[in-house]
């Protein structure tokens, strides 16, 4: 689970086996924990989704994802997991394109 406060922090809770909580760890969380505004290099967050394994994050400089990379899930064109929250390469979605809203579900 995730949720962004009114002042762009991200808040995550509940299963992180695979990372998709973005502290660095695959602890699972039973209350929300804030993830560090450094992890996403200061700025805040607009928008937070999350699937079963991974979780998408957009702020104004692009969107961040962790957790489960098997099949692409993480958008950043291996099959790496990662635990903790990473930049997705602009140059991944075209040179024009401005992401407005992540969606996840599922596993993909």
């Amino acid at each position: 689970m995730a949720r962004v406060t009114a002042d762009g922090k991200l808040l995550t809770w509940g299963r992180g086996a695979e990372g998709q909580l973005g502290h660095g760890d695959l602890e699972d969380r039973l209350r929300p924990d804030q993830i560090g505004r450094e992890l996403l290099s200061g700025w805040p967050v607009i928008m937070v989704t999350c699937g079963v394994s991974h979780t998408l994050v957009l702020t104004v400089a692009g969107m961040w994802t962790c957790g489960y990379g098997q099949y692409g899930f993480l958008g950043h064109g291996d099959e790496t997991d990662n635990m903790v929250l990473t930049q997705v390469p602009a140059e991944h979605f075209g040179r024009s394109a401005q992401i407005v809203m992540v969606a996840a579900g599922g596993n993909a």
